[in-house]
């Protein structure tokens, strides 16, 4: 061992302190120059957090009467609960504590939360209520937090279930929730922070960025709930009522005069609080909108009203029925064969349903024959002119359905002939009752609408109306019209009407295609009937149309099966509406 003398010890003395503020300074040299910015950033993610500021989603109204409105998807407040690992003191007691409040309410496992102790957030539980929240606030646990959200909640229940839709976790959605899910999302905000040591945002720093969150808007549908309600009871009795014979059933009520939706009503349907525990995908269906089908002798309103504007027939024309028509190799009955033979008039062939009045009146748009130009004035009238075979551009998902071209192989004759009385093509119930409004309107096609405003600070706003899309036939037509479907209404239950108003309608029955034939068949079938109603005061509109649609599991007929449904839902419109009767 080297002993050192006096004066080497007072020199080590001296150079000590020189050598502790080397080794200091080249710490600091480390720590602020040359690992300034990892430092920096290791500092920043403790002291500043950033926060997601959630956008409220928008709520969905419907009408109430004229003027009032009527909550019908609502945001009910709830809170998720987050774990933050790298700040917990103590997992024993967070893992005890919160197992104990939350119970069954944990979306995850300890094992997945203590996983990576460097996480800042892991959700424990989601949609809490506002007793348990207190419960987790009140325990006051460090590395724990809360943040408010929300879920959908439906005050008027199941009600018009298939228009709403609902929105899933994933963002997947349907109905109005996914049609119009842009405007009813809303954009998130954010909140970048710096934060004490119990990591509550300070107000005071440059570090500090807040974009607030944008609140998606709330809309009112043009549906009204009264009316809605209505047709939904009507249905479900039918349904039940039927021994199994209808296996759905749809309607769907309209002012003809602005194509303001009142009621899209679809049965079975569905709850959608609890929509995930449907196993028939098809009760998601919007029927009114998604299932284009052929809807039969309902669809003999256009072409008669076409061959009227073109001024190739008048009612009181007349054909020979005989209970059959030949078009090339085939035979075309009329369903009632034996009724009526003889010489007749348009009138009547369209009071009992003929079809070979139909098919006599596309021929008269060929001169005598169902000629290329007749077929190509049938298909411009359809298509171009009542907007039938494509979308309508409702505010709902919708099917856009097929009418053949004449320009096309199977566009012939036949297919033409077919379709004067709806067979041989596939459209909607939105599409067929839209046409149908502007042929007994006056003649004016209107846009279908189901948005009747939006809610703002807590008042409702309504939308300015929409422009009419064009003209389709003549106000001396539709007149025409107007009185034909009235006479055939005197045919098909007009005795159960109330007095002293104007109402018309025309039914339909359609067989359905067997897929393991491809033939028409008559064990499965859908009835339709489509109408309208309003004062029978000289010149006045119709100020409603209805559609039924009932499709069958065996043979169901328009005039017995789904006649009595317009008729209940007919005459609750003119006592809804408070049209005055005439005397």
């Amino acid at each position: 061992m080297v002993m050192l003398s006096r004066k080497q010890r007072g020199e080590l003395l001296k150079l000590a302190p020189i050598a502790v503020l080397l080794v200091v300074g080249v710490r600091l040299f480390d720590v602020q120059i040359l690992k300034h910015d990892e430092y920096m950033a290791k500092a920043s993610s403790v002291r500043v957090k950033q926060y997601e500021l959630l956008a409220k989603r928008g709520e969905i109204y419907m009408m109430n009467g004229e003027n009032d409105v009527t909550p019908l998807v609502l945001n009910e407040r709830t809170w998720t609960i987050f774990v933050d690992p790298s700040y917990v003191a103590d997992k024993n007691l967070v893992q005890a504590k919160l197992s104990e409040i939350l119970g069954d309410q944990m979306i995850t496992t300890w094992e997945k939360v203590w996983s990576n102790m460097q996480n800042m957030y892991v959700e424990v539980a989601k949609h809490v209520d506002y007793k348990t929240v207190m419960a987790v606030k009140e325990a006051n646990l460090r590395g724990v937090g809360r943040k408010e959200t929300s879920r959908r909640a439906y005050p008027a229940g199941g009600l018009a279930s298939q228009v709403v839709g609902f929105i899933n976790a994933e963002g997947t959605a349907s109905g109005i929730e996914g049609s119009q899910n842009e405007r009813l999302t809303g954009e998130n905000g954010m909140l970048k922070t710096v934060t004490d040591v119990n990591s509550i945002p300070l107000s005071i720093g440059d570090e500090n960025i807040e974009v607030p969150a944008k609140d998606g808007e709330t809309l009112v549908l043009t549906l009204d709930e009264n009316i809605q309600r209505k047709a939904e009871q009507v249905l479900k009795r039918a349904q039940e009522s039927s021994g199994g014979k209808i296996s759905a059933a749809s309607a769907l009520i309209m002012n003809p005069n602005n194509g303001r939706i009142y009621a899209m009503a679809n049965y079975p349907s569905y709850d959608p609080e609890r929509y995930w525990e449907v196993s028939d995908m098809s009760l998601y269906t919007n029927r009114t909108t998604e299932a284009a089908y052929e809807p039969a002798s309902v669809c003999k309103t256009f072409i008669y009203a076409t061959a009227l504007n073109e001024g190739k027939i008048s009612p009181d024309d007349t054909y020979t029925n005989n209970g059959y028509t030949m078009v090339d190799d085939r035979q075309m009955w009329n369903a009632s064969r034996d009724l009526k033979h003889g010489v007749i008039n348009f009138r009547t062939a369209l009071d009992y349903s003929f079809n070979t009045g139909s098919i006599e009146v596309l021929r008269r748009l060929g001169d005598g024959r169902i000629s290329k130009s007749a077929r190509t004035t049938m298909y411009n009238y359809l298509t171009n002119v009542f907007g039938l075979g494509s979308k309508t551009g409702i505010e709902v998902y919708e099917a856009s359905g097929r009418i053949i071209s004449p320009e096309e192989d199977e566009g012939n004759a036949v297919r033409y002939a077919n379709m004067t009385f709806g067979q041989g093509m596939n459209l909607t119930m939105v599409q067929v009752a839209s046409g149908f409004s502007s042929i007994i309107n006056g003649g004016t096609y209107y846009q279908p609408t189901l948005l009747a405003g939006t809610m703002r600070d807590g008042k409702f706003v309504r939308d300015a109306e929409k422009d009419a899309v064009r003209s389709t036939i003549s106000p001396e037509t539709s007149a025409t019209m107007r009185e034909m479907l009235r006479e055939v209404r005197s045919v098909n239950g007009g005795a159960n009407d109330l007095p002293g108003y104007a109402v018309g309608v025309k039914t339909g029955t359609a067989e359905t295609i067997d897929a393991s034939t491809g033939r028409y068949t008559s064990d499965r079938t859908v009835a339709g009937a489509l109408g309208f109603g309003g004062s029978a005061a000289e010149g006045a509109l119709p100020e409603y149309v209805i559609m039924v649609r009932l499709d069958g599991t065996v043979l169901l007929w328009g005039a017995s099966d789904a006649v009595p449904i317009f008729t209940e839902l007919s005459n609750y419109m003119l006592e809804y509406l408070r049209i005055e009767p005439v005397k």
